[in-house]
This record gives C-alpha cells, structure tokens and sequence, in this order.
C-alpha cells in the first residue's frame, strides 16, 4: 500500500494544482473580459459625447443663421435688404449717384429683441431715417443723392444700436455714367 499512497497524494496534488491552474485562468479570461466591457463603454461614451458635440453646434448654427438659408429671392432690379440681430444683409450696397433705388427690406427678428419693437436703417447724409417693423417686410423708394462716396448706415434700435458695429452696413455711391 505504500507505493499506491504516494500516486493516490501526486494525484490528488495534480488535480488540486490543475485547479488552482483553471481558477486562475478563469480569474485572468474574467478580467480581460471586464477590461474588453470597459473599453467598448468607453468608446461608446465618446462617440456619444461627440454625437451630443455635433448636434449641438448643428442646432445652434440654425437658430444663429437660419435667417440666411431661407432667404426669399428680391425682384429684378430690388435690392433685397434683411435687417437681423447680426446687422445688415448684404453688409454693402452700391447704388448710382442720382439714381432712384427700390430697396426690399425685411426681418424675421421678434419684437422683444428690438428696441421699440423696429429695426431702424438711418444715414443722415443720405437723408435715410426708415423704420421696419418686427417680423414684416416693405419696400422703400429711394432717390440716392447726387454726390458719390462711400457712407454709413445704421440701426439704432437694436444689438447696442449706433454704438454696434455689427448693426452698421455701407452704401456706396457710384458717379453716374
């Protein structure tokens, strides 16, 4: 019986080994996995975050310039004018010393973000002193003064008034041919 004990103790000395073996292999295949789980929640997280990034600008950048995807088209021979929280659309106009001029001028901004619920456009030195109401749209004949020069136009009702230099655009007159 002695011989037989000393197998019978290897085995089981083996198996107890073979165990420990799995346990640990076991122990190491359940971390990797974990480490695998976080790094794809990881990866998730930040798609996630840039996704939120995106949409956010995207919107932002609509409600900030939605005015200018939409703009309706002016008639032959109008100026299409938009007055906006941003200032004048287009920023410059040229027109031709003695000329009448037909201006096109709307708004989509709300009463409560002007002054006096009304954009203004005024140049003293070219006798301009307009008023459009929130949300609306009208048409201005103009008779441009006869003396050629670059002049200033602004809005004082609105985004800081005079003082804004982002509510402040320029009409060029040009000397008639």
């Amino acid at each position: 019986m002695s011989n037989q004990q000393p197998v019978a103790e290897k085995d089981r000395h083996a198996r107890g080994h073979d165990a420990t073996h799995q346990a640990a292999l076991a122990r190491r295949r359940a971390c990797e996995s974990e480490r695998t789980r976080e790094a794809r929640h990881q990866r998730l997280r930040r798609i996630g975050f840039g996704a939120t990034i995106v949409a956010v600008l995207a919107i932002g950048g609509v409600l900030a310039f939605g005015d200018f995807f939409d703009r309706p088209a002016g008639e032959a021979g109008v100026i299409d004018v938009q007055s906006s929280m941003a200032g004048f659309t287009p920023s410059e106009i040229r027109v031709v010393a003695g000329s009448t001029v037909t201006l096109d001028w709307w708004t989509q901004d709300a009463a409560m973000h002007l002054e006096g619920g009304v954009h203004t456009m005024i140049s003293p030195a070219l006798g301009l002193d307009e008023s459009l109401p929130a949300e609306s749209r009208r048409t201005i004949a103009w008779t441009v003064p006869d003396k050629p020069g670059t002049y200033d136009v602004y809005c004082d009702s609105c985004c800081g008034g005079k003082e804004s230099p982002t509510m402040h655009g320029t009409i060029v007159v040009e000397p008639a041919a």
